[in-house]
C-alpha cells in the first residue's frame, strides 16, 4: 500500500514522508520536531532533513511553540494546507479500499493492534 500511495504521490511532487509530515501538521499545528518524529513514525535525522527540504519549497514554517515561547514549532503555510486538502481524498480512498471488506469494529481492532504492535517495537529502538 506504502508504494502505491507513493506512486500517487508523485504527481504532488512529495515523498511519503514528506506527506506524512504534511498530514501530521493538518490534524495539528505548530508541533516540535520530536512530537513531529513521533507522529510519522520517522527517525529525527531523516526527519529534519525532509522538514529542511519543506521549508524550503513553501509548504512549511517554523513558528515559536505556543507551549514553549523558546521553542520552535512547525506549521503548514497556506500552500501546504492547499496541498494537504488535495491529497486527503486520495488517502481516504486508500484506505478504503485496505480496509474493505472489515467492519468498523474489526478495522478499529486492526487499528489498536497496529498501534500495540508500534509500541512494542519502541522498546527496540530505545536499547
Amino acid at each position: 500500500m506504502g508504494q502505491s500511495f507513493s506512486r500517487e504521490l508523485k504527481q504532488f511532487n512529495l515523498s511519503l514522508t514528506e506527506w506524512r509530515v504534511c498530514v501530521a501538521l493538518h490534524h495539528a499545528a505548530h508541533q516540535r520536531l520530536s512530537d513531529l518524529a513521533l507522529h510519522t513514525s520517522t527517525e529525527p535525522s531523516t526527519l529534519s532533513r525532509v522538514v529542511d527540504g519543506l521549508l524550503q519549497r513553501g509548504i512549511l514554517v517554523r513558528d515559536r511553540s505556543d507551549e514553549d515561547a523558546r521553542a520552535l514549532a512547525l506549521s503548514l503555510t497556506d500552500a501546504g494546507r492547499d496541498l494537504a486538502l488535495r491529497i486527503i481524498p486520495l488517502a481516504q480512498l486508500y484506505e478504503r479500499v485496505s480496509l474493505s471488506g472489515l467492519s468498523f469494529a474489526q478495522a478499529e481492532s486492526l487499528r489498536d493492534m497496529l498501534r500495540m504492535v508500534y509500541d512494542n517495537l519502541e522498546v527496540l529502538d530505545n536499547e
